[in-house]
């Protein structure tokens, strides 16, 4: 008896288990285009932000990872000697594989860059 109470509470423990964590901090964000002057387009470049997985326990930074991904693509494209003030035209996009017990959780974002210049 005592054996299938045990054997329960571990099945319920899998079963209602869950997490929540903040997916983006943008400090503008649009869904349809936005009329902005001034701007130096620059090739679109992609950035990612993944965590690997082993069991059930993520490895990683697990907070703001639509931002960490947005501020990869931005990196790439400084190192690529792009124009990089932000990304327009972006795409984000979630891939996740798992082979038994272990995984990797991936965001990518894909985006145009381009400098916005001062007056």
């Amino acid at each position: 008896m005592k054996k299938s109470y045990l054997l329960g509470s571990l099945v319920a423990l899998f079963v209602f288990s869950g997490c929540s964590t903040n997916m983006a901090r943008f400090s503008m964000a649009k869904t349809s285009n936005l009329p902005v002057t001034n701007l130096k387009k620059g090739n679109i470049v992609e950035g990612k932000d993944c965590i690997t997985q082993v069991l059930w326990w993520s490895f990683g930074n697990t907070q703001n990872r639509v931002s960490g991904a947005v501020a990869n693509a931005i990196d790439r494209s400084v190192k690529k000697g792009d124009y990089a003030d932000a990304l327009i035209n972006v795409d984000i996009s979630h891939s996740y594989w798992n082979a038994l017990l272990f995984g990797r959780d991936c965001i990518t974002a894909q985006g145009q860059a381009i400098s916005v210049a001062s007056k």
